[in-house]
């Protein structure tokens, strides 16, 4: 007999559901196929036994990301395309405020995620996946379907992007800007 104080899968992952409609929504950059992807991975769930509870939230989050990088698997690979070809030639701005530069005021959530859906898909998910999930380069690979290098340039063109574009959106002037970004470490350290 199932304790009541424990939550079934199913109550898990409807609390969940607006958790997920932002992870998909940031990947995909669309609300509404942000929803069905989430609704088709919540119709799959599977009840099972209170043990696997932990293991099951954490299944339905990398299948909400596969199926919402699916979802967007067109655009995903025209927009890595695109930073193969910045990365090789060296075609992208590599500035950021100077390390004395603070933000003015609160940020917003809605402020962060309309950075953050300002950059371009594929470094976006590489971003979201690395950083924020904290997936393996590994599982990135294959869900991003890109090798190792493209995924860390994109991740860190991203995180400059992110930069730039919260520093835009709090008034900072890119007068101000300095280099030695995240993409002038990697290269140092690959050098």
């Amino acid at each position: 007999m199932r304790s009541s104080s424990r939550p079934s899968p199913a109550r898990m992952f409807l609390g969940q559901g607006s958790e997920l409609v932002r992870l998909a929504f940031l990947l995909t950059g669309d609300m509404s196929l942000s929803s069905d992807v989430v609704g088709q991975t919540l119709d799959a769930r599977d009840s099972t036994a209170p043990f696997f509870e932990q293991w099951m939230s954490a299944w339905c989050r990398k299948l909400v990301i596969a199926r919402a990088l699916g979802k967007v698997r067109l655009p995903l690979t025209a927009s890595a395309c695109r930073i193969k070809q910045r990365v090789q030639n060296s075609a992208y701005g590599d500035q950021l405020p100077s390390p004395g530069w603070k933000v003015g005021r609160d940020l917003s959530r809605a402020q962060f995620e309309d950075a953050l859906l300002a950059i371009d898909i594929f470094p976006r998910c590489a971003l979201l996946l690395r950083i924020f999930e904290k997936i393996s380069i590994e599982d990135a690979r294959l869900l991003l379907n890109a090798d190792k290098e493209l995924i860390e340039n994109a991740t860190a063109i991203a995180l400059n992007e992110l930069a730039w574009n919260i520093a835009v959106g709090q008034d900072w002037s890119p007068m101000e800007a300095t280099t030695g970004g995240p993409l002038a470490q990697i290269r140092e350290l690959a050098a």
